[in-house]
C-alpha cells in the first residue's frame, strides 16, 4: 500500500513540475530554449510516474516478503567510510577501485577476475574523464 502511495505521490510531483515548467518559453528543436529541457524532463518524469502506478497495480503480493540484508548495508556504509577516510591518502584512482572491488565482493560477485577487471576500467574511465577531457583535479 506505501508503494502505491509513494507511487502516486511521484506522479503528483511530475504533474506540478510539468504545470510550472510551462511558465519557460520552449523554442522549437533546432532552437531550444529555457524552457526546453524542463518541459523535457517534467514529461519523462511523468512517463515514469505513470508507468510505474501501473506496475503497482498489477503486482501482486506475495505471502512471504524478502527479509532486508541489514549486514550488506552496515558493510556499504563501513566501505563507504573507509573510502572517504583513504581518498586524500591515497588518491582517487586507488581509493575507487579498492572500493568499487570492495562493492563487488560485498555484493557477492563471482570470481575475483570480473570485479578486478570492472573496477579498474571504471576507475581508470573515471579518472581519464575528469582529468584529461573535463580538466578537473581530482583528489
Amino acid at each position: 500500500m506505501l508503494e502505491k502511495m509513494i507511487s502516486l505521490l511521484f506522479l503528483i510531483g511530475s504533474l506540478t513540475y510539468l504545470y510550472w515548467a510551462q511558465e519557460f518559453t520552449f523554442g522549437t528543436l533546432g532552437s531550444p530554449k529555457s524552457g526546453f529541457l524542463p518541459n523535457l524532463a517534467g514529461i519523462l518524469a511523468l512517463i515514469l510516474s505513470i508507468t510505474v502506478i501501473f506496475r503497482q497495480f498489477q503486482y501482486k503480493k506475495s505471502a512471504n516478503k524478502d527479509a532486508v540484508d541489514w549486514t550488506k548495508f552496515l558493510f556499504i556504509l563501513i566501505g563507504l567510510v573507509f573510502y572517504l577516510m583513504i581518498l586524500s591518502i591515497v588518491g582517487y584512482f586507488v581509493a575507487t577501485f579498492i572500493f568499487l572491488f570492495y562493492l563487488f565482493k560485498v555484493a557477492d560477485t563471482a570470481g575475483w577476475r570480473f570485479p578486478l577487471v570492472v573496477s579498474f576500467c571504471s576507475s581508470a574511465a573515471f579518472h581519464l574523464l575528469f582529468t584529461y577531457y573535463l580538466k578537473v583535479a581530482l583528489p
